[in-house]
């Protein structure tokens, strides 16, 4: 007989109502009426109950991996012997990485051959990517002496597994983490902040992340022989949406979430489609995870003070990981290696004259870079990205979007779809300064008109909100892309 797991009790989702109306409420209440020396065992056990909700196979792994890394920490900051011991610790958490990424199903083969697929996937820890490259700074930042071994578990635990960035980050360090805990005391603004951060993330991925997955699940899960270059182009744009609004409005949760409980988590992106070279781009996309491998891979590289070709091999190396991060898959792998290649070419003459070249011009090539990685990042093996991309370059009568009806198996593009479309585009723009600017410049100059503005502000948010709810229940939820990884 197979075992058979339902949905609720598969892995916890910031979006799913079981965490809005359950988890949430609970935990909000009991670490407020908590005492503060408390606070920190209360975070720790929210997430352990976070990360073992439906996962009880996988929390016992990372239970592991805390315990080996806490102990090789302690380890680390002696005076003798410190370097095999970092390696050890290193060695150990990219171990289970591997184990899990690299080899699923020799990883899995430790479970009874009796469970379902579904089952077998939910012993997989939750966030585990994240997991492992914060432990692995820590060790690091521990050998370089730039911070104490920490000896508090709890806190140790709550930096590898606080719930808000455990899924899907942002990767953040020790030092600035761990200075937070000794006084979580959240007042009424930042808790306020932080549901309203919540609230527009909710937004961003229900109502137009989510509504964009339709149409390029449609796209990319069909034969490409069968697929118009017009939708062809039109599934690439929306999928270049999708990930960008699934990602940054979980990341918009999780620091909504982190600051209810007192804590402030680095932002993860700035518009990054308004990019005018790739190198720009890794300063706006994914953030932190840019930041730890240039701290933690490429300055160490670069110490050797190679030659510029050297150079050049140390940034592919380093996008060659970044993409296998994500998963150890060709397409993952081409991915990284394509934008590794174009900032190699940056820091050539090519990168000189672009800075100078027409700023349409620098846009429009980062553009296609990006989509061009994006092809390889969603296709789900090399050889369906290559037919894709053949389609891309279909006859340019495809362009027109013609005979939809009678040429493709797609739904057809409903005016619901291109209002998404368009709203994804607006809001890819930096609105957010201008947004706040506006606010501070009513609160100034016409606090009677900002006294209405603010609860009408959060009044439309809370209709979104509402509105987004009622689309997850009446079509269900996409999952979070960047939670696979």
């Amino acid at each position: 007989m197979k075992v058979h797991i339902s949905i609720i009790m598969g892995p916890m989702n910031f979006s799913t109502p079981t965490f809005l109306f359950l988890f949430l409420p609970l935990f909000l209440t009991i670490f407020l009426l908590s005492e503060r020396r408390v606070r920190v065992y209360v975070l720790v056990a929210a997430s352990l109950i976070f990360l073992a909700w439906g996962q009880p196979v996988a929390l016992a792994w990372l239970g592991a991996a805390f315990a080996a890394t806490y102990g090789f920490g302690l380890l680390v900051e002696r005076g003798r012997g410190r370097l095999p011991w970092l390696w050890a610790g290193i060695v150990a958490n990219l171990a289970l990485l591997v184990f899990f990424k690299w080899t699923p199903l020799y990883g899995l083969a430790f479970l009874p051959l009796n469970w379902s697929e579904s089952a077998r996937g939910l012993a997989v820890p939750l966030g585990l990517s994240y997991f492992a490259f914060q432990a692995i700074s820590y060790l690091i930042d521990t050998w370089r002496g730039t911070i104490p071994a920490e000896r508090n578990p709890a806190r140790l635990a709550l930096y590898l597994l606080f719930f808000p960035k455990l899924v899907s980050g942002p990767l953040v360090r020790f030092k600035p983490f761990n200075e937070q805990l000794n006084d979580l005391n959240p007042n009424p603004e930042q808790i306020a902040g932080g549901i309203r951060r919540l609230l527009a993330g909710f937004v961003k991925r229900a109502l137009i992340a989510n509504q964009l997955a339709i149409f390029v699940n449609a796209a990319f899960n069909q034969q490409t022989a069968n697929l118009e270059p017009g939708f062809a182009w039109l599934a690439l744009l929306a999928y270049a949406l999708q990930i960008y609004f699934d990602f940054s409005g979980y990341t918009d949760m999780a620091l909504g979430l982190a600051a209810m409980a007192g804590i402030k988590l680095p932002e993860n992106f700035n518009a990054p489609y308004i990019a005018e070279s790739i190198s720009d781009f890794w300063r706006r996309w994914h953030i932190s995870l840019s930041t730890w491998f240039r701290e933690y891979v490429f300055f160490p590289l670069e110490r050797r003070r190679l030659p510029f070709l050297g150079q050049q091999i140390n940034i592919l190396t380093v996008f060659a990981l970044t993409g296998l991060w994500h998963g150890f898959k060709p397409t993952f792998l081409a991915w990284g290696l394509l934008h590794g290649l174009a900032i190699a070419l940056e820091m050539s003459g090519f990168g000189r004259w672009l800075k100078t070249a027409w700023r349409p011009l620098r846009h429009f090539y980062t553009l296609t870079v990006v989509l061009a990685g994006w092809v390889f990042f969603r296709a789900g093996s090399f050889p369906f990205a290559l037919e894709f991309f053949r389609r891309l370059a279909g006859d340019t009568t495809g362009l027109v979007m013609r005979s939809f009806r009678e040429t493709s198996p797609l739904p057809f593009i409903e005016s619901s779809f291109v209002i998404v479309l368009v709203i994804g585009l607006l809001f890819c723009l930096p609105l957010g300064p201008w947004w706040r600017g506006l606010r501070a410049s009513l609160e100034e100059k016409r606090p009677a008109l900002f006294f209405i503005f603010q609860p009408l502000e959060d009044a439309l948010l809370l209709a979104l909100f509402v509105l987004g709810l009622a689309a997850l229940l009446a079509g269900g939820f996409a999952p979070n892309i960047y939670a696979n990884f």
